[in-house]
């Protein structure tokens, strides 16, 4: 009875400190080799400046994929039969470079609405920021 005691406590213990290691804030090691970039994109409450902070240095240690044209204009000659290998990286690639191209759209896009200490106005804010410039002209 006692061990079914000690072995629970331990199992509690064990996930309350799993639970504890994600809710964490990521380093620049962790920035450095996963992308983390890409999820922070789509989170609302995101900081500007920790997102850019994460594709600066994922790709400081990664390089950057070549744009379609970059690409597109070269004759390089194809394998008939690629092997599977070869067709996961292209894949990882261009999901990749979907990636960085929606990176910059978003960068830019949020650029004109970020607020000194790097939350991004919600769109309420920036209707209400729209309203109070209409009205002082």
């Amino acid at each position: 009875m006692m061990i079914k005691k000690i072995l629970l406590i331990s199992i509690c213990m064990l996930i309350s400190n799993m639970l504890n290691a994600q809710a964490k804030k990521k380093s620049s090691f962790d920035y450095a080799y996963y992308p983390y970039w890409i999820k922070m994109m789509d989170d609302p409450n995101a900081n500007f400046f920790e997102v850019e902070k994460a594709f600066e240095i994922y790709f400081s240690k990664h390089a950057l994929p070549e744009a379609e044209h970059d690409v597109i204009g070269e004759f390089k000659e194809r394998e008939k039969f690629p092997s599977k290998r070869l067709i996961r990286k292209s894949k990882q690639e261009n999901k990749l470079r979907m990636q960085v191209k929606k990176y910059n759209w978003w960068h830019e896009d949020n650029l004109p609405y970020v607020q000194s200490n790097g939350h991004i106005l919600t769109a309420e804010e920036r209707v209400r920021l729209h309203q109070q410039l209409i009205q002082k002209n």
